[in-house]
């Protein structure tokens, strides 16, 4: 039985539901398995792990966007550190322990043995924060448990831990079909797959629209080949009527855009909307761009893109930080203008609102589905979803 999409809305949004940490959620999705592991075959063409200690639904997407990155690593040297961690786990069953400083000459004597790139000094403390966000990360999603920690590594380097796997990191990287040593860049990683086929025909074809919709905030006709758009365009009702089955998405495809909508109260996808600060703050200047498209400050051009200089940007910017001074925290209120620009617009071009050119912004049509306002004054509300406005 659905239950009312609930199930697949929760592997969509999230890496993998752990047995051990949402034993609920894990037996809801197990029950419910017959009923969408088919939609998930024929339509995602999706691999769906299932096993007694947790569930995953493995989502490769048909184009790679930034926000469907780690959002709490900012530094390639903690992809290198991840990458490492997992092999130090690897062969290491359910339960068996292992201390922190073991764990570090591990790291070390790898990177330095494979002449990688980044290689980790633990005495500069931005490398020793790197691992700790690598461990947080691994925590978070099951792999590892904190069985004591001694001091904390980002304040002193010497300082001592012990985990516990959970025999789980094996699943964490999926599998390829290829010698990934023959790749060269990105597409060869997303293409791997569906070597030897063709995607603009059959099966494939159709596992790419609807990974487009459910693995992406949104698709715009840059992202999507002409075989793709016709498909949409032609079974446009059998798409949506499929979406709305098995999500509680609806399809909206408009000349430049395929974007699938939830209800506000389940919009988790790719973790924004999120209680960050800087997600309001970008929910806001959403609405003020979508306000001077409506009144025509700014033009859209045949594709519902609009233009918009570094300059008038600034300036809109600008008025807006010091409009909600009073919402603001001391962290923005006291960040100086330039400083503030470049996060937001880092931020809203990870999201794929903003695309940056030389002579300034493309705004895209997905600011018109996530925008913000903060509430008149003397509620109590501070946030637009409850964020922490300091951080």
């Amino acid at each position: 039985m659905n239950n009312n999409g609930r199930e697949l809305e929760y592997l969509l949004n999230n890496y993998w539901c752990v047995k051990e940490q949402n034993q609920e959620i894990y037996f809801n999705i197990k029950n419910n398995l017959d009923y969408y592991k088919d939609f998930v075959q024929t339509k995602l063409g999706s691999r769906l792990i299932v096993n007694d200690r947790f569930i995953k639904l493995e989502k490769i997407p048909s184009v790679a966007k930034s926000y469907m990155g780690i959002t709490d690593f900012k530094d390639p040297m903690e992809y290198t550190l991840l990458m490492i961690v997992l092999l130090f786990l690897e062969d290491k069953p359910k339960l068996e322990q292992f201390i922190l400083s073991n764990l570090i000459e591990f790291i070390t004597n790898t990177a330095t043995s494979l002449e990688l790139d980044h290689i980790p000094n633990w005495n500069i403390l931005h490398h020793r924060k790197c691992l700790v966000n690598v461990i947080n990360h691994l925590k978070e999603l099951g792999i590892i448990k904190v069985v004591e920690e001694i001091n904390v590594f980002t304040e002193d380097s010497q300082a001592e831990g012990l985990y516990e796997t959970t025999g789980i990191s094996n699943y964490y990287v999926r599998e390829f079909k290829n010698n990934i040593r023959d790749y060269h860049n990105l597409t060869d990683f997303l293409n791997d797959e569906f070597t030897d086929q063709n995607e603009n025909m059959g099966d494939v074809r159709r596992y790419r629209v609807y990974r487009h919709l459910l693995y992406s905030l949104a698709s715009y006709t840059d992202d999507l080949t002409e075989f793709e758009i016709d498909y949409m365009r032609r079974f446009r009702a059998n798409i949506n009527q499929e979406l709305s089955k098995y999500t509680l998405g609806e399809l909206e495809l408009t000349k430049n855009m395929a974007v699938l909508l939830f209800p506000d109260e389940t919009q988790e996808k790719f973790d924004f909307p999120n209680n960050k600060a800087i997600s309001d703050i970008v929910l806001l200047i959403n609405n003020i761009l979508v306000q001077k498209i409506t009144a025509n400050e700014l033009e859209l051009d045949q594709n519902e893109v609009a233009f918009i200089t570094k300059e008038q940007l600034m300036r809109l910017l600008k008025d807006m930080k010091q409009g909600y001074q009073t919402k603001f925290s001391k962290y923005y209120k006291d960040m100086p203008l330039e400083d503030f620009f470049e996060e937001v617009t880092s931020y809203m071009i990870d999201y794929d609102f903003l695309r940056k050119y030389e002579n300034g912004y493309k705004v895209y049509p997905g600011v018109s589905k996530l925008t913000g306002y903060f509430p008149k004054e003397g509620t109590e509300q501070t946030t637009l979803f409850g964020g922490d406005m300091n951080e």
